[in-house]
């Protein structure tokens, strides 16, 4: 069976069950950028919104989002307006740029809803523990135990290998290879054919690459940190804990994924860097490569049409090219 991936820009209602759609809120590592020249791809740090609808369910959706980077503010607030009073927050690992956004993450104001976090102990905390120093003197000025919220917190230990579900999702985690470890998470929607990796903050170099590739086997979407071109991390970035445009691609390859999504973007990276540089590798070595960008949406779905493949700046017949070649049913 094939697959659809849109990257129409008309939001989530009436998502159909056995799909997922993602809507890409914050693309940066490190720092957001702003300033005109980081325009066109956005500059919040990470924040990826996956959302599903069970067989049958009609209208009731589950929506999760993948670290709390500064774009998990425009999140909170769009979810807010649409009426959503559930919240899932996976967090890949506790490096201020995934989970700076929380301090402005509106949910966390409100007395009325449900927010669960997902993650893992570290440096000898749960990941409550965690979370509460976020919001602690003298870093800032409301206290963890002064949140609205605070009676509507629920946390969740992940163990990397254990599958767990969110709404009619299935998500697992596995291992990367990142200072003070991170994790990367596959999600499948309900009937466990349509998913995505998300996979950032991981510095190539080791057998790490050949478990990610296993992990992410015929992905659908496969999002990796590729914070720098090949050149600039050979140029003093060893030991940073990112990786390449190019390694990227090439584990793409090696996983035999249907789409590669370039994430991370360097901080410094301007737009016209991404796609004169970045873009350029990535498609050198896995030609169905794409930019994320700031607001993107995508859907992932059971059924292609060649139509409604996301385009990569510049590459439209070469990234459907690539596409058409690559349609069959998923494996795993």
């Amino acid at each position: 069976m094939s697959r659809k991936y849109s990257s129409k820009n008309s939001g989530f209602r009436g998502v159909e069950p056995n799909s997922l759609a993602v809507c890409f809120w914050g693309v940066r590592g490190t720092l957001p950028s702003p300033g005109t020249e980081f325009v066109e791809f956005g500059g919040h740090t990470s924040c990826v919104e996956v959302m599903s609808s069970a067989q049958g369910s009609g209208s009731a959706l589950t929506s999760l989002v993948l670290d709390a980077g500064t774009g998990i503010v425009g999140y909170g607030e769009s979810a807010l307006a649409r009426g959503q009073d559930e919240f899932h927050i996976l967090l890949s690992h506790y490096h201020y740029d995934h989970i700076i956004g929380l301090t402005r993450f509106a949910p966390l104001f409100r007395p009325n809803v449900s927010i669960h976090f997902y993650g893992q102990a570290k440096g000898g905390l749960e990941l409550n523990e965690v979370v509460e120093r976020i919001f602690s003197f003298p870093f800032f000025p409301l206290e963890y135990r002064n949140l609205p919220s605070r009676n509507n917190l629920h946390f969740h230990s992940v163990v990397p290998g254990s599958p767990f579900s969110v709404g009619p999702m299935v998500v697992i985690a596995h291992e990367l290879c990142h200072p003070q470890q991170a994790f990367a998470y596959r999600v499948w929607d309900n009937d466990l054919q349509t998913s995505l990796v998300y996979a950032t903050d991981h510095e190539h170099g080791t057998d790490s690459d050949l478990s990610l590739a296993a992990f992410s086997r015929n992905t659908d979407l496969f999002l990796f940190d590729t914070t720098y071109t090949s050149e600039v991390y050979d140029s003093g970035r060893q030991g940073w804990g990112h990786s390449t445009a190019r390694r990227g691609a090439e584990i793409a390859e090696m996983a035999q994924v249907k789409l590669f999504g370039l994430f991370h973007h360097d901080p410094d990276s301007t737009d016209a860097m991404l796609k004169n540089s970045l873009l350029v590798e990535g498609q050198k070595y896995f030609p169905a490569s794409f930019l994320c960008k700031e607001g993107q949406k995508l859907t992932l779905s059971a059924e292609v049409s060649a139509d409604e493949l996301p385009l990569a700046a510049g590459s439209d017949s070469l990234m459907r090219r690539s596409q058409q070649s690559r349609r069959r049913k998923l494996n795993g």
